[in-house]
C-alpha cells in the first residue's frame, strides 16, 4: 500500500470528504459488480431499488406535479435522473451529518481517501475505455446511412447533426476515442494517475460542451465524469501550481509497496485490464459487424423515384403535402426500406425482395406486396396491393452519389469546396 502520512484534517475537510465519499459511492454503484458477468441484472436491480425513493422525493420534497414514470433509457437526462441525483445529494448530506456525529474525534481519513481514489480511478478508467473503444472501433458513431444523407440539414435534430458530423470522419472519431482510451489506461497505474486524469479532464470538457451544445441527453453523466477527473487531479493541485506557475522544483512522491504484494497486485491488475479490454473489443467487433451487415460505408445507394402512382385505378398527382402519394423509396439498410411521402413524412418499414420471383414485400406482415418488371434500363413497374387496394407504380431507379461521401482529402485546395 502507498505510504500514508498521518496529519490532522480540518473539520471542513473531514465533512467535505464524508459527503463526497457517500455521494460518489451512491452514484457509481453497482460498480465494480456491474462490469462482470450478470452485471446487467445487478445494474437493473440497483436501479429498481431507487424507483420508490426517487418518486417519493420528487413528489414530497420537490413538489413535482406529475408522476415520474419514465425510467432511465437511451436518455440519461430524464426527470428520474435529475431527481435521483438530488436524492443522492440529500442522502449524502444526511449520511455526512450522522457520520460527523459518530466519528467526530477521528483526526483524518488518509487511508479511506486512498482507497476511495483507487475505486474512483478504476471506475473512470473502465468507463472511458468503454466509450473510447466504441469510437476506435467506430460503433458509437457509424457512418451515416443513406436516409440520413438524404435528410435536409434543417430537419436534423441537434443530436442527429452531431452524430452525422462525428460519423462522417473515421479519422476524427478514432482520434477522439484514442484520447479516452489513453487517459483511461493511464488511470490503472498510480504513477500515471495524474497524467490520465489531466488527459481525461481535457477530453471530458470537450464532451460536456458538445452534449450541452447539441442537446445530447448525457449531460448529467458526462458532468459527473468530468467532476471525477477533477477530483483525481485535486490532490496534485498545489504541486502543479508550484511547478507550472511558481517554477519551483517539486520532489517526487515515493510509493512503497512490499515486493510480494506488488507482484500479486500487478497480476490482478493485468487480468482486470485484459478482461475489460478484451470484452470491449469483442463486443465492439460484433456490433461493428452488425452495422456492416446493415449498410455499406460507401454511402451510395439505390433510390427509386416514384414517377407514376396509380391507386385503385386512379392516378394520384405529385402534389406537395399529399399524404397518400409516394415521392420515393429508398432501401436504407439490410431488411429495411424508407417510404417518403409527398408531404415529407418518411416511414421506415421491413423490406424483403426476391430477385428470382421478381417480388417485393414492404411492411410488417407485408402491407405492400408487389411484383415488378423492368420497363427499360432505369425504369421499373411495380404492381401489387396495399391491403385490398390495387397499386401500380412506375419508379426510376437511380444510383445516389453524395459529394459529402465522394469528396476525398486534398492537401492542396486552390479554392474552398463548398
Amino acid at each position: 500500500m502507498e505510504s500514508i502520512t498521518s496529519s490532522t484534517w480540518s473539520n471542513s475537510k473531514k465533512i467535505l470528504f464524508r459527503f463526497l465519499f457517500i455521494y460518489l459511492i451512491l452514484y457509481t454503484s453497482p460498480f465494480p459488480l456491474s462490469i462482470f458477468f450478470g452485471g446487467n441484472w445487478i445494474g437493473t436491480t440497483y436501479g429498481q431499488f431507487w424507483v420508490g425513493p426517487v418518486a417519493w422525493v420528487g413528489k414530497h420534497l420537490l413538489a413535482i406535479d406529475y408522476e415520474i414514470t419514465v425510467l432511465p433509457n437511451g436518455s440519461g437526462d430524464t426527470t428520474f435522473n435529475y431527481v435521483q441525483v438530488f436524492t443522492f445529494f440529500v442522502v449524502a448530506i444526511c449520511g455526512t451529518l450522522f457520520w460527523s456525529i459518530l466519528d467526530r474525534k477521528r483526526p483524518h481519513y488518509e487511508k479511506l481517501l486512498f482507497w476511495l481514489t483507487v475505486f474512483i480511478r478504476y471506475y473512470l478508467a473502465i468507463t472511458m475505455l468503454g466509450y473510447g473503444f466504441a469510437k476506435v472501433i467506430k460503433t458509437q458513431f457509424p457512418f451515416p446511412f443513406p436516409d440520413k444523407l438524404l435528410q435536409p440539414v434543417g430537419e436534423l435534430s441537434p443530436m442527429g447533426l452531431l452524430w452525422t458530423f462525428m460519423g462522417y470522419s473515421k479519422a476524427y472519431t478514432i482520434f477522439a476515442g484514442l484520447g479516452e482510451v489513453l487517459g483511461g489506461f493511464f488511470l490503472f497505474f498510480r504513477r500515471t494517475t495524474l497524467l490520465g486524469a489531466l488527459i481525461l479532464s481535457i477530453v471530458m470538457i470537450n464532451v460536456v460542451i458538445l452534449n450541452f451544445s447539441y442537446d445530447v441527453p448525457v449531460k448529467l453523466f458526462s458532468c459527473h465524469l468530468l467532476f471525477i477527473s477533477l477530483f483525481l487531479i485535486a490532490p496534485y493541485g498545489p504541486r502543479i501550481w508550484r511547478f507550472l506557475v511558481l517554477h519551483e522544483a517539486v520532489p517526487l512522491q515515493p510509493v512503497f509497496t512490499e515486493p510480494r504484494k506488488r507482484i500479486v497486485l500487478l497480476v490482478i491488475k493485468i487480468l482486470l485490464i485484459g478482461f475489460v479490454v478484451l470484452t470491449e473489443i469483442i463486443s465492439g467487433i460484433d456490433l461493428k459487424q452488425q452495422l456492416n451487415d446493415m449498410a455499406s460505408e460507401s454511402g451510395n445507394s439505390d433510390i427509386y423515384n416514384v414517377e407514376t402512382f396509380v391507386m385503385r385505378g386512379d392516378t394520384v398527382p405529385a402534389i406537395l403535402n399529399n399524404n397518400v402519394r409516394w415521392k420515393r423509396v429508398l432501401v436504407i439498410r439490410k431488411g429495411w426500406a424508407a417510404i417518403e411521402y409527398m408531404d415529407g413524412v418518411t416511414m421506415n418499414l421491413p423490406f424483403a425482395s426476391d430477385t428470382t420471383r421478381h417480388t417485393i414485400k414492404i411492411g410488417k406482415g407485408y402491407i405492400y406486396d408487389f411484383n415488378y418488371s423492368p420497363i427499360d434500363s432505369t425504369h421499373v413497374l411495380w404492381r401489387g396491393l396495399m391491403g385490398l387496394d390495387s397499386l401500380k407504380i412506375i419508379v426510376e431507379k437511380k444510383k445516389l452519389v453524395f459529394p459529402l461521401v465522394n469528396r476525398n482529402f486534398h492537401w492542396i485546395n486552390e479554392y474552398p469546396f463548398k
